[in-house]
């Protein structure tokens, strides 16, 4: 059977899928932006100390956790988990050496708690829930040739951890939902444009979607994917088989995949590329 492998999949969804909704009226809208309250965001940039990039956070590491209980919850409860004594240490083993690394690298506390679960499905996926909550399944254990890739596979996972990304996911969502909102409301205020109101809506939805959401989670997964790298160096993987890794998913997914600016994930070809320059330019290994 052959699957797409989608890293991270449940943390693009779950967590996005319970983002506050704006509920402002027309007349709110039109007085926050006089005020200048509507768009927070200008005072929510923070510089990432891991990364170096500057973030967008209108939510703390608290107010997501506490989100994505329920779903973690829920997931645990509804998918089975493995009885594979063997299994489960080796992921929970190799778990823990990657973060060893994150914490040599100075990016994870030493002492943080993870609840990690390994569920006995064939998918071919792993994701991580704010609150540290991460999970593996059956399917991506026995994709990956050896603990090298599956190393790959975590520390990516604990870079987005470190990269904060579910928090400036759900902001990044939250803005641009205001901003459309917004928009919404410029054309309705409009004799000439209110004609097309509804089409123009469509086509401020599509935009945000394929130029602001996608985009986003894209540069996010390639970060992640950075990060899980210096990770595994700092703990002793072969960094060489991150490439390898996204090679094997490139040829289980050929002909399963949308066109990458219609996707959460960049191709597998170019993130093979990508972690292929990052490693000879980090004279990690010479590929």
């Amino acid at each position: 059977m052959t699957h797409q492998f989608k890293m991270g999949e449940m943390f693009d969804g779950a967590l996005l899928a319970n983002a506050p909704r704006v509920r402002l009226s027309r007349r709110g809208i039109i007085m926050g932006l006089a005020a200048g309250s509507v768009f927070p965001f200008v005072s929510g940039c923070t510089t990432n100390a891991a990364t170096g990039d500057s973030q967008l956070l209108l939510f703390g590491d608290d107010q997501i956790a506490s989100m994505a209980a329920t779903a973690w919850a829920d997931t645990k409860a509804q998918t089975p988990q493995t009885s594979n004594s063997k299994l489960k240490s080796r992921v929970l083993s190799i778990w823990d050496r990657t973060i060893n690394g994150a914490v040599k690298e100075g990016h994870i506390n030493p002492g943080t708690q993870w609840d990690v679960a390994v569920f006995d499905t064939d998918d071919v996926n792993a994701f991580v829930m704010p609150g540290n909550r991460v999970g593996v399944y059956r399917g991506i254990t026995e994709l990956t040739e050896n603990d090298d890739q599956l190393s790959s596979v975590l520390g990516h996972e604990t870079g987005h951890v470190v990269g904060k990304h579910a928090a400036e996911r759900m902001s990044v969502s939250t803005a641009a939902q205001v901003g459309l909102m917004a928009g919404q409301i410029a054309v309705a205020s409009s004799d000439e444009l209110s004609k097309y109101g509804s089409a123009i809506g469509a086509l401020g939805g599509a935009a945000i979607q394929f130029g602001v959401i996608l985009p986003y989670s894209r540069k996010h997964e390639l970060q992640a994917d950075r990060l899980g790298v210096d990770y595994m160096h700092q703990a002793g993987y072969d960094v060489k088989q991150s490439v390898r890794l996204w090679e094997l998913m490139d040829s289980q997914s050929k002909g399963q995949r949308p066109p990458e600016f219609m996707s959460t994930h960049p191709d597998p070809v170019r993130r093979a590329e990508e972690l292929r320059s990052y490693i000879n330019a980090r004279g990690y290994a010479l590929i």
